[in-house]
C-alpha cells in the first residue's frame, strides 16, 4: 500500500510501515535525517497541525491509499481517504482523563482518586491537563485551585510500565509489557516527561500476564482499533491504571527491537479483524529520548557520535531548553545491559555537544 503518515513526528511510524513493506509518504515538523534519507518526506509547520483544511490539502496532494495520522491530527476529520486510525469522536473521549477515570472506576479497574475541582487536602497529588500525553504539563499539586482545563489525581508510587495492545474493536492482544521511563534525570526529563520505555518490563510472568489481561479488557471494553497503549503503576499491591492511549505509542521503537514483530502491519491488520498470535520477547531493548538542558544548534550529523540513535536533528536544527534532542536506542541480555548502553551513549553525545556546541 502507499501510505502516507502525518503528525507532529512521525518517524516511529513512517520506519515501522516501511520495514512492513510498504510504500511511505511521511509528513511531519522535524524531518529528521533518518526520516528523510528512508521515505519521501514533507515538512510541515506546527501551525499546519491545527488546519484541518491545510491537512486534507496535503493528504490530497499526495493521494494514498490510506492515512495513518499520528501526534497533533489524530482528530482532524479527513475526507474522502481510508484513515488507519481511531475515530476522532472516541479518541476525544478516551483522551479525557476525566471521563476515563470515571469509566475505570465505574467498572472497578484500580485506578487513581481523580477530582476535577475541591480535591481533598490530605495527600500528594498530581495536576494534569484533562487532554495531552507524554506527562507534558504535569506537576505536583500544590494545593491552589484547580485551573480550567486540569483535573488532580492522587499520586500513586511505584515502577511507571505500559502494555501494548493490538485491538480489533472487540478484541484485543498485549504485545508487551514495557517499563516507562518518566521525568529521568540523566535524560533532562522534569517532572513527570515521558521519556522512553525498556522492553519487556523486568518482572515475573504472572504479574506481565496480570498487567496484559487488564489492558486487554480496557482497549476491547472502549471498543479501539489497531495500536493502543495503556499505562499502569506497578504498585507493591499490584497495577494500578493510570491512562489510556488510543494510538501509537512511543514504545514502538523498543517493542519492534525487543519481540521482532511490525507494530505497524499489526495495527493495519486488526482494520481487518487480524490480531497478533504468540509474540514473544528475543531479548531486552530500550529507547531514550534526551531533552535538551540548554538551547543548541546543532552543528554536524549526531550519528558520527553513535550510530545508536534516532530522529536525528539535521545539521542546522536548533533545539530549545526542554525539548527533545533525539532518541538513543539500544539492545541486550537483560534491562541493566540495556541501561547502561543507554546512559554511555547518552554520555558520549553530551560531552560531544557541550565541546562542540
Amino acid at each position: 500500500m502507499r501510505i502516507l503518515v502525518i503528525g507532529q513526528s512521525v518517524r516511529n511510524i513512517a520506519l515501522s510501515a516501511r520495514s512492513a513493506g510498504h510504500t511511505v509518504v511521511a509528513a511531519d515538523c522535524y524531518c529528521d535525517l533518518d526520516l528523510v534519507e528512508a521515505v519521501e518526506a514533507h515538512r510541515l509547520r506546527i501551525e499546519d497541525l491545527f488546519n484541518a483544511e491545510r491537512v486534507n490539502a496535503i493528504i490530497e496532494s499526495v493521494d494514498p491509499d490510506a492515512v495513518v495520522l499520528g501526534p497533533g491530527v489524530e482528530t482532524v476529520r479527513i475526507n474522502g481517504y481510508s484513515v488507519m486510525n481511531n475515530s476522532p469522536s472516541r479518541i476525544l473521549k478516551v483522551s479525557d482523563k476525566l471521563w476515563l477515570a470515571r469509566w475505570l472506576e465505574d467498572r472497578g479497574y484500580p485506578h487513581p482518586a481523580t477530582w476535577e475541582r475541591e480535591p481533598p487536602n490530605d495527600r500528594r497529588m498530581i495536576l494534569k491537563p484533562r487532554r495531552g500525553a507524554g506527562g507534558f504539563g504535569c506537576r505536583i499539586f500544590e494545593g491552589d485551585e484547580v485551573p480550567p482545563g486540569y483535573i488532580v489525581q492522587e499520586l500513586v508510587e511505584g515502577i511507571p510500565a505500559s502494555a501494548s495492545v493490538i485491538c480489533d474493536g472487540s478484541d484485543a492482544r498485549t504485545i508487551v509489557v514495557n517499563e516507562q521511563l518518566s521525568g529521568t534525570a540523566w535524560l533532562n526529563a522534569n517532572e513527570f516527561r515521558y521519556c522512553g520505555n525498556i522492553t519487556p518490563l523486568d518482572v515475573d510472568e504472572d504479574t506481565r500476564n496480570r498487567i496484559a489481561r487488564i489492558a486487554e479488557e480496557i482497549v476491547a471494553g472502549l471498543g479501539l482499533v489497531g495500536s493502543n497503549g495503556v499505562d499502569f503503576i506497578l504498585t507493591e499491591n499490584g497495577p494500578v491504571v493510570i491512562e489510556v492511549n488510543p494510538r501509537f505509542q512511543g514504545s514502538l521503537d523498543s517493542v519492534e527491537l525487543s519481540t521482532g514483530i511490525s507494530v505497524f502491519q499489526a495495527h493495519l491488520n486488526a482494520f481487518d479483524g487480524r490480531l497478533p498470535e504468540d509474540v514473544r520477547n528475543t531479548r531486552f531493548a530500550g529507547r531514550a529520548v534526551l531533552y535538551s538542558s540548554e538551547r543548541i544548534r546543532v552543528d554536524c550529523d549526531l550519528r558520527r557520535i553513535t550510530s545508536c540513535i534516532a530522529d536525528v536533528p539535521a545539521p542546522g536544527s536548533v533545539i530549545g531548553m526542554g525539548e527533545p534532542m533525539l532518541s538513543i536506542l539500544a539492545i541486550g541480555s537483560g534491562r541493566d545491559t540495556v541501561m547502561s548502553a543507554l546512559k554511555e551513549r547518552r554520555d558520549a553525545l553530551v560531552s560531544s555537544i557541550q565541546r562542540h556546541g
